[in-house]
């Protein structure tokens, strides 16, 4: 008897990932920091492994909670990047070199900079959360897990389909979006229940 992984499964081939592109996991993975996530990879290399961010798990935390020795005065979100390294704080944005020793991905977008800019510019009126989101953690592979992941199709790999999407996307609404974008091929993802129920 066919399993519903068996049902809506996609063995396409699949785009080579780089950095700047999304992963976006099959709909069953059940692990807690990746159910329904879409994954930006921020740094890719089979040699050395890969790191990116979920971009759409927003935490109950607020930035101004885990900030030591600064303050904010605006409510900022805080987002679970991964369940790698939950104590060190992460930023992706698309300020350029306003936020300087920024490094460049794709799309306009940026990760790091200095963080007494990154200070300024969020207590400033220009303040856009259009414009930068904070992450707890990351997510990590070791040379060639991706690519294992990849083959056993926990991941469909794609050019990220818009940044300020990117930049809003907060709950599964965002997986779904990304799921439709990926193409007919993979409508069946999107008729798959989040909670299956094989009785």
């Amino acid at each position: 008897m066919d399993t519903f992984q068996d049902i809506f499964s996609t063995p396409l081939p699949q785009r080579t990932p780089q950095p700047g592109d999304v992963l976006v996991v099959e709909p069953f993975l059940r692990e807690v920091h990746f159910r329904r996530a879409v994954v930006l990879l921020i740094d890719h290399n089979e040699q050395d492994g890969s790191v990116g961010l979920v971009l759409n798990k927003r935490s109950n935390v607020k930035l101004n909670e885990v900030l030591r020795n600064a303050t904010c005065r605006r409510d900022i979100p805080l987002h679970i990047g991964g369940p790698v390294e939950h104590g060190r704080l992460l930023y992706l944005h698309t300020l350029g070199n306003r936020l300087r020793d920024a490094v460049a991905l794709e799309n306009g977008l940026y990760i790091g900079g200095d963080f007494n800019d990154v200070l300024q510019y969020i207590d400033s009126d220009e303040y856009d959360e259009r414009c930068i989101k904070f992450f707890a953690g990351y997510s990590g592979w070791t040379a060639g897990q991706l690519a294992r992941e990849i083959a056993e199709r926990t991941w469909a790999v794609a050019p990220l389909p818009d940044t300020l999407q990117a930049m809003l996307a907060h709950d599964s609404d965002y997986w779904r979006d990304t799921v439709a974008q990926l193409g007919d091929e993979y409508r069946s993802w999107l008729l798959c229940p989040s909670e299956p129920n094989l009785n």
